[in-house]
């Protein structure tokens, strides 16, 4: 079917081509350029316009049925489903001389004859288009990528612009699977599974699955636009103005400064988290955003309005003089009572003593006590050491594989619990952000389970090496995987409780493509490291950085894709590096002794002799005010962080394996055995 379009320039009735998808066309008659956009969303998305498809697949790309005259004007795309060939129209003149496609002038009968929807304008809500990807056809005739538009009337598939495919009419069964895919009961018993894609996936697919079921309007998509970010800003200019009464009040009244300050911050949270909620959660245009905003401040000042007018009524009433009151009538005396002796009080009775409670001496009074504490030895050398941020929990890891839990709280003859197992030495431990998850640095990946009720079957993420980000609900991590970074998230879910097969036989859940997914921020790809990083890790910041042989430290940014030099004040190696659990600070030390300093949040390190020898563990103590720093030699040196002067220095009889401060800052676990020493500082100072 053929449809037509007036030429606004001359008015002339033109002919649009079957099959056309282009945009843009001119007049035979007047050269005059034309916009077909409205014409195709008219003609395109028509209840009877989808065809179907011959089996096929989004990889295997099936040639365009050939052209049957050279003459067509237009260029026909390649595309994986079957058309049938327009008929041949003679290119006029103009094409030879012109960009655009030359339509051909209309000769057939008026548009109210044959074709009704000729010359109508374009529907009042535009087509909105949503990449998509088909998961499963039922019938086995298309998978791949492609684009679901969806229009008044329902839903089309197309994977070429203009050219549908399928066509789901409202009214059909609709099933949500997952966060964002559709399964769709069409009326000839086919079933096709429709996974939705790019930002909003999950919500989009809610609202697509309402739509179809006539549950709600066609989703526009201005209702998923983001929000400018001076929207934002026009709201917290809205919260602070309403301050500004307070203030003003506390300085025309006897109220005071600081209680106006007081009134005023109350109002302006208030009002702040008012306008953040609708410019974050609702769907209205950004003029309704706006108008809400003004009348939830209205609504405010009104209230402030009214207590202020309360509260100055009520001082003027106080201020007022009041009437003397009348004179007390006469009082008739009364007869004298007997006077009654008080009753004698019963004998005071002793209390019983509290019984005696014994306090059974922690680790940490032992240490203060006698200068330090060794606990029990494990089955293995100590390999990584890590204490909670709260400083309630030590995890301690050997070179087996296995890990030792240790509450601060216990007492001295307390013995460990077990926890999560790694697969080979443990080379790090870290916390999540709610200090129950620890991840274990092992060979080849990174184990992460609960310490507290360790799994049968932990998770292992593939990667040499893995770092991880924690986020609250989820966790992101960048793994080391042929000499390029991969940026992936993993949910928490996954991780407290993993389902799935074993990977290789080692009783480990190895996580694949289907547990992880890409963070909707991530720019594309990592680029590849220069050269095997001597370490990987995430800067306080939230930027991934790497160590490489010459000393030099790249940075990824928080999304890459590039990777950019930012440091080369390291001349050697960098291998130990560590994160401030309570400042922004981030420390590294290189195989020459030297230790940079990242200070709140700088991207370049403050630089500074350490020791000698090489640089081989770093921990900050739990306030970050101290940095404590072992070398190869033997040595152990505690450092302040702020004017990176000598605090303690001791030589042990052998390097040390692991170290970390704990549970506070005059603490410090060392360990160069099979067994793990609390060691108080000022006694650690003594034995240089």
């Amino acid at each position: 079917m053929s449809f037509s379009v007036i030429c606004q320039a001359c008015g002339a009735r033109l002919k649009l081509p079957p099959g056309s998808v282009k945009k843009k066309a001119r007049c035979p008659k007047c050269n005059a350029k034309i916009n077909l956009g409205a014409a195709l969303d008219v003609s395109a998305y028509l209840p009877t316009m989808a065809k179907p498809a011959k089996p096929a697949s989004a990889t295997a790309r099936v040639a365009a049925p050939p052209v049957s005259s050279p003459t067509v004007p237009f260029e026909r795309e390649e595309d994986p489903l079957p058309y049938p060939a327009p008929k041949p129209i003679v290119a006029p003149t103009l094409a030879q001389t012109t960009h655009c496609e030359v339509l051909s002038l209309d000769d057939d009968s008026p548009p109210d004859a044959k074709n009704p929807l000729a010359g109508k304008p374009a529907p009042a809500v535009p087509p909105f288009r949503i990449p998509a990807r088909v998961t499963a056809d039922s019938a086995a005739l298309f998978t791949g990528p492609c684009e679901a538009v969806v229009v008044p009337h329902g839903l089309f598939l197309e994977s070429v612009p203009y050219r549908p495919f399928l066509y789901v009419p409202i009214g059909l069964p609709i099933e949500t699977v997952g966060r964002r895919s559709l399964v769709m009961s069409l009326p000839d018993k086919r079933t096709v599974s429709v996974e939705l894609l790019g930002a909003n996936a999950g919500r989009l697919a809610d609202d697509v699955a309402a739509f179809l079921v006539g549950e709600r309007p066609m989703p526009e998509a201005r209702e998923y636009r983001r929000n400018p970010k001076w929207l934002l800003w026009l709201a917290l200019i809205f919260a602070l103005g309403l301050a500004v009464g307070p203030v003003v009040m506390s300085q025309t009244t006897e109220l005071g400064l600081e209680t106006g300050l007081l009134i005023g911050a109350g109002f302006a949270g208030v009002g702040l988290l008012a306008n953040a909620m609708v410019v974050l959660l609702t769907r209205m245009s950004v003029f309704g955003k706006v108008f809400t905003m003004t009348v939830i401040g209205g609504a405010m000042t009104g209230v402030f309005l009214f207590g202020a007018t309360a509260y100055l009524a009520g001082k003027r009433e106080a201020e007022q003089p009041k009437p003397d009151p009348p004179p007390p009538p006469p009082v008739t005396p009364m007869p004298p009572l007997p006077i009654v002796p008080p009753p004698k009080p019963p004998d005071p009775k002793t209390p019983n003593p509290d019984p005696p409670r014994r306090g059974l001496a922690t680790a940490a009074d032992a240490a203060y006590r006698d200068g330090f504490f060794r606990f029990d030895e494990g089955s293995e050398d100590v390999t990584a050491i890590a204490v909670s941020a709260d400083c309630s929990v030590m995890v301690v890891g050997h070179k087996n594989g296995t890990t030792r839990v240790w509450r601060f709280d216990n007492a001295t003859f307390d013995a460990f619990g077990t926890g999560p197992r790694a697969d080979g030495p443990i080379t790090r431990i870290q916390f999540d952000s709610t200090g129950s998850i620890v991840y274990l640095s092992c060979t080849g990946g990174m184990v992460a389970g609960a310490w507290s009720d360790p799994p049968e079957v932990p998770v292992k993420i593939p990667g040499d090496p893995v770092v991880i980000f924690p986020f609250p609900k989820e966790e992101r991590f960048a793994a080391l995987r042929g000499n390029a970074p991969v940026l992936r998230m993993v949910p928490t879910a996954t991780i407290k409780k993993p389902v799935g097969p074993v990977g290789k036989g080692k009783g480990f859940l190895l996580t694949t493509a289907k547990d992880e997914t890409i963070p909707i921020d991530a720019k594309g790809a990592f680029a590849a490291s220069p050269a095997k990083p001597t370490f990987l890790a995430w800067h306080t910041t939230g930027k991934l950085i790497a160590g490489q042989p010459d000393g030099s430290i790249v940075s990824w940014g928080a999304t890459g894709p590039a990777g950019v030099v930012v440091s080369r004040e390291h001349r050697a190696p960098v291998r130990a590096w560590a994160a401030s659990p309570a400042t922004w600070e981030f420390a590294t030390g290189d195989d020459k002794g030297i230790v940079g300093l990242w200070y709140q949040k700088a991207m370049i390190p403050k630089t500074f002799t350490a020791t000698t020898a090489a640089v081989t563990h770093l921990s900050f103590s739990p306030t970050g005010a101290h940095l404590a720093v072992a070398d190869a030699a033997g040595a152990v040196w505690i450092w302040d962080v702020a004017t990176t002067k000598q605090v303690v220095k001791t030589t042990r009889p052998t390097p040390v394996k692991a170290m970390a401060f704990g549970p506070t800052d005059d603490l410090l676990l060392l360990s160069d055995g099979k067994a793990v020493e609390l060691w108080s500082v000022s006694e650690l100072g003594k034995r240089e």
